[in-house]
C-alpha cells in the first residue's frame, strides 16, 4: 500500500489541510515549528490511536480533529477516518471502477482489549498484512524509540514473536480447510526462498570476490622480493622512484577527490560559456547604459520664461492702450508659437531615441537574467557534488583538474618505465582488506555453511513444487514446520545487521539476540548493549529495525524518518541517506528535515517534496472524493 493522502481537520498548527504524496522518496522540508513532526504524527495517530487526542486540536477550534488517510494499493483503495478525541474510526475499501465499501465503523481506543479494537486490527491485518498493534507503532511512530526496544536492547513486547513467525502469523489453526492452509504454506516458502536465493547468491558471489583478494595479497607478497631485486638492478631506478614519489605527494596535495563527476568536463564548459556570454552581454549593455544617460530631453525653462516674458509685454502695451499693441501681441503669439513647435519636436525625438534605447536595454537585459538564472542552476549542480560554485572558485577547480590530469598522466608514465602497475586512483590512498571480512582460515567454514543453505533451499524448493502440484499435504493445524520461526528470526537478524552496516558506515554489521536483548558486534568476539555504545549508535540501531520490519513485512506501510538523529556526524548522516534512497526504491519512505543541503538534491534525485513554510492552501473537507486515485498515480 502506498500512502497517497492526508487530509488534516482541525489537527495542530495546520488547521484543515491536506498533502499529497507518491511511491519512493518524499521530503517534509520546513523549519522549526513548520509542523513537520506533527504531519509524521498524524499517520500512527489515525492508524494506531492516540492517548489525549484534544491536545491535537487547533487553537479556538469547538469541534474535535480529524484525520483520513487515503492508501492506494494493487488490489484497490482504502480509506480512513478517525477523529483523534472521540476516537470514532470509520474504515472503507473500494475496489477499481466501483463504490466505496463499509469494513468497519466504531469507537476504537488507543489501548486495551475492546472487542471493536481487536475486530478493528483485524481488518487493518486483512488490508495492510500487518498484525498486532506494536508492529504497527513500531513501523509508523518515528518520534520514540521506545515503540521498538527499550535502552537495555530489549524488544517490545508482542514485536519480535509477530515479526520473527511473519510466515505463520496467520491463525491457520482455526482453518477447516486444508487447501487455505496448503496455499498460506505456499506463499511462506515463496517468501523465505525469496530472501534466501537472495543471501545464498551474495554469499557465492562474496566468497569469490574474497577468495581472489587474498589470492592477490599472496601473489604480490610473494612477488615483491623477485620485483624489488630486478628493479635494483635497472640504471636510474632510484631516481625514477623519487620522481614516482613526488608525484604522488603532489597529486594528494591538491586536494580533489579520488572520483571526479563524469559530467565535469561538460559542466566547466558550460560555465566557461557562461562566463563569456555573460561578459558579452555586459560588453552590450555598458555603451547603451552611456547612450541612454547621454540623451537629455530639453528643459522647460527657456520656452516658459520667453512666454512669460510675451505675456507681460502685451499685457502692458494693453494696459497702456500704446498704437501698436494689437498687431505687436499678434506677432509675438505666433513668434512663440513657432518656438513652442521646435521644442515640442526636440523633445519627441529625444524621447523616441530614448525609448529606443530602453528596448535595447531589456532585450540585453533578459538575456543576461537568462544567464544568470543557468549560471545559478549550474552552482547548484557543482553545490550538489560538493564542489566549489563560485565562478573565481570554478575557474580555480577546473586548473586544479588540468593539473590534476597532468599529474596522472606522468604518474602512470613513469610506473610503465619502473613496470608496475598503475593505481586506478592515484593519490586516493590504498584499499585494505580490513578485519570485516573472512580471514584464509574461515573460507572452508563459510564454504560448508554455505553449501548447507544451498541443500535447505533445495529441499525446500522440493517441498514448494509439491504442495503446488497437490502431491503433499499441509499438517493439520499448522502451515510451516517450528524451524521457520528460526530461521526468519534469523533472517530478521541478519537484516537488520545489514541495515546497520549501511547506517553506520561499516562500523557495525552483525546483531544477535542474547537472553531477550539485542546486542551489537562492537569488536570481533566483543558484543555490546545499545546503552553501552554511543548515542548515534543507538538511533542508527533504531532505524535500521525500523527499516528491517519494514522490509519484513513487505513494505505494506510507508516509513516515517523524524529528522536524521543530530548526533550523527557528517560520515554517518551521509551513509544514512545513501541507505534510505535505496531504501526508497522499494518501500516509500516520509523524510521530515530542516537541512536545507536535502533541498538542492531534490532537483537531481527527483524526490517528492512537501514544503511546509511555503503557505498551504488550506480546504474545507467536503463529502464527495475528487476522482480516481488511480488517475491521480497516473498523473
Amino acid at each position: 500500500m502506498v500512502l497517497r493522502r492526508i487530509t488534516l481537520e482541525r489537527y495542530g498548527c495546520f488547521g484543515t489541510a491536506e498533502f499529497e504524496f507518491r511511491r519512493g522518496m518524499n521530503l517534509i522540508s520546513g523549519g522549526n515549528d513548520a509542523g513537520k513532526t506533527q504531519l509524521l504524527t498524524a499517520l500512527p495517530a489515525a492508524l494506531c490511536g492516540i492517548e489525549h487526542g484534544a491536545r491535537m486540536r487547533s487553537w479556538g477550534e469547538l469541534l474535535g480533529c480529524r484525520v483520513t488517510l487515503l492508501f492506494e494499493g494493487n488490489n484497490g483503495i482504502v480509506r480512513l477516518t478517525r477523529d483523534l478525541e472521540s476516537n470514532l474510526v470509520r474504515l472503507e475499501e473500494r475496489e477499481a471502477d466501483s463504490v466505496w465499501q463499509e469494513c468497519f465503523s466504531g469507537i476504537v481506543p488507543s489501548a486495551g482489549a475492546a472487542p471493536e479494537r481487536v475486530k478493528y486490527l483485524s481488518q487493518l491485518a486483512r488490508l495492510f498484512g500487518i498484525d498486532g498493534d506494536a508492529l504497527l507503532r513500531a513501523l509508523l511512530d518515528a518520534s520514540h524509540a521506545e515503540v521498538v526496544c527499550a535502552a537495555d536492547g530489549r524488544p517490545v513486547d508482542g514485536l519480535w514473536p509477530a515479526t520473527a513467525t511473519a510466515a505463520a502469523a496467520a491463525p491457520v489453526a482455526a482453518m477447516s480447510n486444508a487447501a487455505e492452509a496448503r496455499q498460506l504454506e505456499i506463499a511462506a516458502l515463496e517468501a523465505e526462498l525469496a530472501a534466501d536465493r537472495s543471501d545464498y547468491q551474495q554469499g557465492r558471489d562474496y566468497l569469490v570476490w574474497i577468495r581472489k583478494r587474498w589470492e592477490l595479497v599472496t601473489h604480490r607478497s610473494a612477488g615483491d622480493g623477485r620485483v624489488a631485486a630486478a628493479k635494483s638492478a635497472l640504471p636510474g631506478q632510484k631516481n625514477l622512484e623519487q620522481q614516482r614519489d613526488q608525484l604522488l605527494a603532489e597529486l594528494r596535495q591538491q586536494g580533489l577527490p579520488a572520483r571526479l563527476p563524469v559530467d565535469l568536463p561538460e559542466m566547466f564548459a558550460t560555465a566557461e560559456g557562461l562566463r563569456q556570454e555573460l561578459a558579452t552581454l555586459q560588453l552590450e549593455l555598458t555603451p547603451l547604459q552611456r547612450r541612454k544617460q547621454a540623451v537629455v530631453l530639453p528643459g522647460l525653462s527657456w520656452p516658459l520664461g520667453m512666454t512669460l516674458i510675451g505675456v507681460a509685454i502685451a499685457a502692458a502695451a494693453l494696459w497702456q492702450q500704446w498704437s501698436w499693441a494689437v498687431p505687436g501681441s499678434i506677432g509675438g503669439a505666433l513668434v512663440l508659437l513657432l518656438g513652442w513647435g521646435f521644442y515640442l519636436l526636440g523633445w519627441l525625438r529625444a524621447r523616441g531615441v530614448r525609448a529606443g534605447l530602453e528596448q535595447e536595454l531589456q532585450v540585453v537585459e533578459a538575456k543576461r537574467a537568462d544567464a544568470l538564472a543557468r549560471q545559478h542552476a549550474l552552482a547548484e549542480r557543482f553545490e550538489g557534488y560538493g564542489l566549489p560554485s563560485a565562478p573565481v572558485e570554478m575557474v580555480k577547480l577546473q586548473q586544479l583538474c588540468r593539473r590534476n590530469a597532468e599529474l596522472i598522466s606522468r604518474y602512470r608514465q613513469l610506473c610503465t618505465q619502473l613496470g608496475e602497475v598503475a593505481s586506478t586512483q592515484p593519490g586516493g590512498g590504498a584499499v585494505d582488506i580490513d578485519d570485516r571480512h573472512l580471514r584464509p582460515e574461515d573460507l572452508p567454514e563459510a564454504e560448508a555453511r554455505l553449501a548447507a543453505l544451498g541443500e535447505s533451499l533445495r529441499q525446500r524448493e522440493q517441498r514448494l513444487q509439491a504442495l503446488r502440484d497437490g502431491k503433499a499435504a499441509s499438517p493439520p493445524g499448522t502451515v510451516a514446520p517450528v524451524a521457520a520461526a528460526a530461521i526468519s528470526e534469523k533472517q530478521l537478524l541478519q537484516s537488520i545487521g545489514q541495515q546497520l552496516e549501511k547506517l553506520t558506515g561499516g562500523r557495525y554489521h552483525e546483531v544477535r539476540l542474547d537472553e531477550g536483548c539485542l546486542q551489537l558486534a562492537a569488536a570481533p568476539g566483543r558484543w555490546a548493549t545499545p546503552a553501552a555504545c554511543s548515542r548515534s549508535t543507538a538511533a542508527c540501531l533504531t532505524l535500521a529495525i525500523r527499516m528491517a520490519l519494514s522490509q519484513a513485512t513487505g513494505c505494506r506501510l510507508p516509513l516515517p524518518v523524524d529528522e536524521l538523529p543530530l548526533q550523527l556526524d557528517q560520515k554517518r548522516r551521509s551513509a544514512a541517506m545513501r541507505s534510505l534512497e535505496r531504501f526508497s526504491r522499494d518501500c516509500q519512505v516520509l523524510l521530515a528535515s530542516g537541512d536545507e543541503d536535502l533541498a538542492k538534491r531534490v532537483a537531481r534525485e527527483h524526490w517528492h517534496v512537501i514544503d511546509l513554510d511555503l503557505p498551504a492552501a488550506s480546504q474545507s473537507a467536503t463529502a464527495k472524493e475528487e476522482g480516481d486515485a488511480g488517475q491521480l498515480h497516473l498523473l
